[in-house]
């Protein structure tokens, strides 16, 4: 984006077969304008990077699970159980 653009609108796009092929969504804030959303949204990205890339840092893949109301989607993929029995495998040799 050019310097001193604004941003006009966010919206995100519902995909999905049939017709319409697709769906533009405008997002409503409450409070603020898409230009402070955005600078908002930039700022805690930066923050997030910057802190994954801190060697002491760990990759979690269950941040806070005991709050987790319901499975979610992809943490069949976090690997948990095995990691976790590995551990304990680990523990008894020691």
């Amino acid at each position: 984006m050019p310097a001193g653009a604004s941003i006009d609108e966010i919206l995100y796009v519902t995909l999905r077969g049939g017709e319409p092929a697709g769906e533009a969504c405008p997002i409503e804030f409450q409070e603020g304008t898409p230009d402070t959303q955005a600078d908002r949204a930039l700022a805690r990205f930066t923050m997030l990077v910057a802190r994954f890339a801190e060697e002491h840092e760990p990759f979690r893949s269950l941040v806070h699970p005991m709050w987790r109301a319901r499975y979610g989607d992809y943490d069949h993929l976090a690997r948990v159980k095995e990691w976790r029995a590995a551990e304990d495998d680990l523990g008894d040799a020691g």
